[in-house]
C-alpha cells in the first residue's frame, strides 16, 4: 500500500533544506526514518556501487589480457606453421603439418574458451558480490519500523 503524500515537493525547499523535503515525502512513506538514516542508507549503497565497478574494471582487464595473450600466442604458432609449411618438400608432409596445426589450434582454442569462461563467472559473481546484502539491509531499514 502506498501512502499518499500531503503536499507536493517544492524544489527550493530540497535546495535548501533536504530535511524539511523528506518531511513531505519519503516521510509519508517511511515515518520512522529521518534524513541521517537515508543519508547512511545512500553512503553504503553508493560504497557498494564502488566495490562493484573497481571489481569489474579489474575482471574486464584480466579479459583483456587473456585474449591479447591467445591472440600473441595464435599469431605465434601460424607464423611457425607457416614456415614450417615453406619448408615441406613432399605433399604428405604439408597435410601432416596443417593436420599438426589445426589439431593444436582447436586445442588451444577450447582451454582458452574454458579460461575465458571461468574468468566471465568470476568477473561476475565478484562485481555482484557488494550487492549481495545491500538490498536486504535496505528493505530491512526501511521496512522495520512499518512492522512494528
Amino acid at each position: 500500500m502506498v501512502a499518499k503524500l500531503k503536499k507536493p515537493v517544492d524544489a527550493t525547499v530540497v535546495a535548501e533544506h533536504p530535511a524539511k523535503a523528506i518531511e513531505g515525502t519519503a516521510a509519508a512513506l517511511f515515518p520512522t526514518l529521518n534524513y541521517d538514516e537515508f543519508t547512511e542508507l545512500g553512503r553504503e549503497n553508493l560504497s557498494a556501487v564502488v566495490k562493484a565497478n573497481e571489481a569489474f574494471s579489474e575482471g574486464i582487464e584480466a579479459i583483456g589480457k587473456e585474449i591479447l595473450g591467445y591472440a600473441r600466442s595464435s599469431l605465434e604458432s601460424a607464423s611457425q606453421a607457416a614456415a614450417a609449411l615453406l619448408g615441406a618438400k613432399t605433399l604428405d608432409e604439408v597435410v601432416q603439418l596443417n593436420t599438426e596445426l589445426a589439431k593444436s589450434s582447436i586445442e588451444t582454442m577450447l582451454q582458452r574458451s574454458a579460461k575465458l569462461s571461468e574468468l566471465g563467472v568470476s568477473v561476475a559473481n565478484e562485481t555482484l558480490a557488494p550487492f549481495g546484502g545491500r538490498v536486504e539491509a535496505a528493505i530491512a531499514k526501511l521496512t522495520k519500523q512499518l512492522a512494528a
